[in-house]
């Protein structure tokens, strides 16, 4: 099997779309099959299966099932659904550049969830540091944080505190 074509998603990290992975499927399986077929749940959610063969010809040849679920806020939701089946029976079938069995959208989705966790995190370590009433205090709240003390933001915010305390006294 050829090595797919990969784009750089948040955070780095290199990953095929499904398009790509698809069309080298079809490129390497001319008689394959890609079938799929969903279900709509209660509260506007959906579920999608894809089945691949890797030739219609050959039952023995190889298969794939990869599934889905996600809710229908709008329209597009339904094709992503699908894709993202599609794209874990391929991946399934090792038609995948990363080792990775999620969707370029999962992927984005947890990048972005990962980006907003750190996000809040510094937020709240900024509220701690502000909260500080003396220096000693500061220096035990600031010395808590972790790996959170090498951000910026946190830096600015300790630096800042502390000139606040030391100006009071």
């Amino acid at each position: 099997m050829r090595k797919v074509a990969t784009t750089k998603i948040t955070g780095g990290a290199e990953y095929a779309r499904v398009p790509e992975r698809l069309k080298l499927f079809r490129e390497d399986c001319p008689r394959g099959s890609i079938k799929t077929s969903y279900k709509i749940l209660e509260d506007n959610k959906i579920i999608y299966e894809a089945y691949i063969l890797k030739d219609k010809q050959d039952l023995s040849s190889g298969d794939a099932t990869g599934h889905s679920m996600g809710s229908l806020k709008n329209a597009k939701e339904f094709e992503k659904q699908e894709t993202v089946a599609i794209g874990r029976a391929l991946a399934i079938l090792g038609y995948l550049a990363s080792g990775e069995i999620a969707s370029f959208e999962e992927m984005e989705e947890f990048n972005e969830y990962k980006d907003e966790q750190k996000k809040q995190a510094i937020q709240e370590a900024i509220e701690q540091i502000n909260s500080t009433s003396d220096l000693e205090a500061l220096r035990s709240v600031f010395m808590s944080l972790g790996i959170l003390i090498s951000e910026s933001e946190v830096i600015d915010a300790k630096d800042a505190r502390k000139e606040a305390l030391s100006a009071d006294n």
